[in-house]
């Protein structure tokens, strides 16, 4: 920032020009004499007044500085209004995102959950199917021993006896819900992509935001950067040095036209001269001056024309050097205007930037009722959907605990005719043995009665013997025929025949079959634990 001259320290001496005509007891020079009118040529006073209105051209230079003074003024009023808007709208919108920013986390915890959970799920539904998968894949396996089955028809597996289609069903009813999860996730996630991109753009816009005239003189010091009211003060002063010296230069001329036209043939040669004169536009005429000065006044005192010529000739020293300063302040004006406008254009960006940043707040808040339904039917058809999965899920979990059992329950099958066998062969063990233990008692009792006969059936007469000569009673034991087991098992409520007994005996299965069945359920026991 281009410093003023101080006014007390300025090319012309406060004491010089400022009261006009002098008004002490005549005129000295610098040591102190007045200066001998006379000796002074009337050329040289002539000279000192067309420099003098020469000199008077500077006021284009204040009226320039007077001009970006007024100009800064209304800059400086304009950034004051627009300063105290702009912090008071980004107070408000800084206010605003932080509610947004809670609205946008909480979204983005839900997004974030529903993925967790997503992934969650995978392995569950992963391993549901796999357990089905392998029960299938178990019952693939599984021959059905003709035993069975009708004679003459081709080998058969237990999952030949199951339907597939309702696995088929299950695992559509699975992909649908799947298929439905990630879309509403891809819906959600454009919603949410939205929003990122509105409340990114709002942070832009608001980070921005800066406001140099609201900034303290001791921030700008500090910063190396004068305020706007810095730079408006300094431009003040400097506009009023500029005005106080061309007051200066003012008073130097009409003290040069007094002098002038109270020395002899001073007048026609200054008009003369100034006519002669073809230098840049003046807004001083001195023919016009001394025109209106012109009368038959007063002569002067020698002292006081003295005096006067004194001045003149003291202060046209100085006329130069003052004009220069008043280039050389002017062009600190100019540069303090320069500083000025760059942050008054600073200020309106920071208000066009926060202005911006109201309007994507208003975009933002007439689709954010738009942002929290999206979030809540997301909420609502994620939880639908997975209430959904998890019921086909347990629909699959109780499919595969059906054909375990029923994979389980032909493997009980298979023990349970090999239990009846094992009894079937116990009781014949039992009938022969009885049979044999009933033999011997024959066979004793035919011993004994021949002996009997031999003692006794001499002396007994025939009437006697009635009855005892015949043989003994037979028993036997003879497997019941099909009609009777039935009727039998018919009346004690049993539970029907065994497929493929032959006339009630118990069908026989091979060995590595009734193994299989048995290891298979010791396996399917073991997994329960």
């Amino acid at each position: 920032m281009a410093t003023p001259p101080n006014p007390n320290t300025a090319s012309f001496h406060e004491h010089h020009i400022t009261h006009g005509f002098p008004q002490h007891d005549g005129g000295e020079s610098d040591d102190g004499e007045l200066v001998d009118p006379d000796s002074v040529p009337v050329e040289v006073l002539v000279e000192h007044l067309l420099a003098a209105k020469r000199a008077l051209s500077s006021v284009n230079l204040v009226q320039r500085a007077d001009d970006l003074s007024t100009h800064a003024r209304q800059l400086h009023e304009e950034s004051v209004i627009l300063g105290a808007q702009t912090a008071f709208l980004k107070r408000g919108i800084a206010d605003q995102l932080k509610l947004l920013s809670r609205v946008h986390r909480n979204m983005i915890h839900t997004y974030d959950a529903s993925k967790r959970e997503f992934k969650q799920l995978t392995p569950t539904m992963d391993a549901v199917h796999d357990k089905l998968q392998k029960t299938m894949d178990m019952l693939r396996e599984i021959p059905v021993d003709p035993l069975f089955r009708p004679e003459g028809e081709e080998p058969k597996y237990l999952f030949d006896f199951v339907s597939e289609d309702q696995v088929h069903l299950m695992l559509a009813d699975l992909k649908e819900g799947i298929d439905q999860l990630q879309a509403n996730q891809t819906s959600f996630s454009t919603d949410l992509f939205h929003f990122d991109d509105n409340m990114r753009s709002l942070s832009n816009a608001l980070s921005s935001v800066s406001t140099p005239s609201q900034k303290s003189p001791t921030d700008s010091n500090q910063q190396g950067q004068p305020s706007i009211l810095e730079l408006f003060m300094a431009m003040t002063d400097q506009s009023h040095y500029m005005a106080t010296n061309l007051t200066k230069l003012t008073r130097h001329f009409d003290i040069c036209v007094e002098a002038v036209r109270i020395t002899e043939g001073g007048a026609a040669l200054a008009r003369r001269k100034d006519a002669e004169d073809l230098g840049e536009t003046n807004p001083v005429s001195i023919s016009g001056v001394m025109r209106a000065q012109d009368g038959d006044p007063d002569e002067p005192t020698t002292w006081t024309r003295a005096e006067v010529v004194t001045t003149v000739i003291r202060d046209a020293r100085h006329v130069d050097s003052v004009v220069e300063d008043l280039s050389t302040v002017l062009q600190g004006v100019e540069e303090n205007f320069n500083l000025l406008a760059d942050q008054s254009d600073q200020v309106k960006a920071a208000y066009a930037a926060v202005v911006q940043a109201f309007r994507i707040l208003e975009a933002i808040g007439s689709r954010l009722d738009s942002y929290i339904e999206a979030a809540s039917a997301f909420v609502e058809r994620w939880n639908n959907e997975k209430e959904s999965i998890f019921a086909t899920l347990s629909d699959m979990e109780r499919l595969r605990d059906h054909w375990e059992g029923y994979a389980s329950g032909y493997d009980s099958l298979i023990l349970e005719v090999e239990r009846r066998r094992a009894v079937e062969e116990k009781i014949q063990n039992i009938w022969r043995k009885a049979k044999e233990q009933v033999d011997r008692l024959v066979e004793s009792d035919w011993k004994d009665r021949e002996t009997f006969t031999t003692e006794v059936g001499g002396f007994i007469p025939g009437d006697l013997w009635v009855g005892m000569s015949g043989p003994l009673q037979k028993w036997e034991v003879v497997r019941a025929q099909p009609e009777e087991a039935s009727a039998s098992a018919s009346g004690k409520g049993g539970s029907g025949e065994m497929p493929k007994q032959d006339h009630g005996s118990a069908a026989t299965l091979d060995r590595d079959v009734v193994d299989g069945a048995m290891e298979r359920i010791g396996m399917a026991s073991s997994n329960k634990r």
